[in-house]
This record gives structure tokens, sequence and C-alpha cells, in this order.
């Protein structure tokens, strides 16, 4: 039976393939040895956060991109955007039938606010045919909205 790959060692490969750069070149510029980065890419081993950041870092993207949550099925992302609320103060709205996710009215954090409208624009950017797909993702892997 074949292993299922990890999403980080796929995101590891992709990236490094579009840069075209050799996995000891991704290593050497991490500052890790070329064994430990392939065995990421293969998903044998997680790096350590302090490692994510400089393999981040290589590879031209913020670590968040690389350690943002993997869901597994549904239920998982549900119970994280549930989490949404404790953390943060984001709650679940009803704008003229249309579900929505809203900050709570004691609400602090604005900052998804903020990508959200940042996303829509960039998103009828890409819709409008102002900017094509490589750069929409571009946009998604290096997004900073300054928090």
């Amino acid at each position: 039976m074949k292993k299922e790959v990890p999403r980080l060692a796929k995101k590891l490969r992709m990236l490094r393939s579009e840069l075209r750069l050799t996995q000891k070149e991704v290593a050497d510029r991490a500052s890790v040895t070329e064994s430990a980065y392939r065995a990421y890419e293969l998903g044998d081993r997680n790096p350590k956060p302090e490692v994510l950041t400089r393999i981040a870092a290589a590879l031209e993207v913020r670590p968040e991109y690389l350690s943002a949550p993997v869901f597994e099925n549904r239920h998982e992302f549900v119970y994280a955007v549930l989490d949404c609320e404790d953390l943060f103060g984001y709650t679940a709205r009803d704008f003229d039938g249309i579900a929505a996710i809203a900050p709570s009215c004691d609400s602090k954090a604005h900052f998804f606010e903020e990508f959200v409208r940042d996303w829509s624009e960039v998103r009828k950017k890409l819709d409008d045919c102002e900017i094509d797909e490589k750069e929409y993702v571009e946009w998604k892997r290096t997004y900073d909205s300054g928090v």
C-alpha cells in the first residue's frame, strides 16, 4: 500500500521545483543537512519550528504558508472555525439570509476583515484577468496583513 505524502512534503517539493533548486541548494540556504531536508520533503520527518522558518525563507514564502493546519475531514475544519470564536472573537452571523463569519461585538481582532478585503481585491483581479493564476498563487503564499 502506498504511503500518503503529507501536505508539507508536497509543498516543499512543489516550491523547490518552481524555484528550480536542488534539495542540496535548499538545505544549504536553510542551514540543514541535505539528508534532513530530503526527509522533510519525503514526509519522513517534520522540521522543528525554527528550521521550518529557515526553510520558508529559502523557498521565499512565509513560514505560515508551510505550517498552515491540515484538515483531514470537514469536522476538523469546522472545529477549527469554532475555535476562532474563542481565540479571536469571530462568530457566526446571518446577513439577510447569507451565513457569514463576523467579529462579535467585543472583538478587537479585525485582522480577518482586512484579510478578506485584501483577498477579495486580489481574487477580483484574477477574475477580471488583471493578474494570472501564478500571481494569485504567489499572493496566497506570501500574504502578510502586517499582523
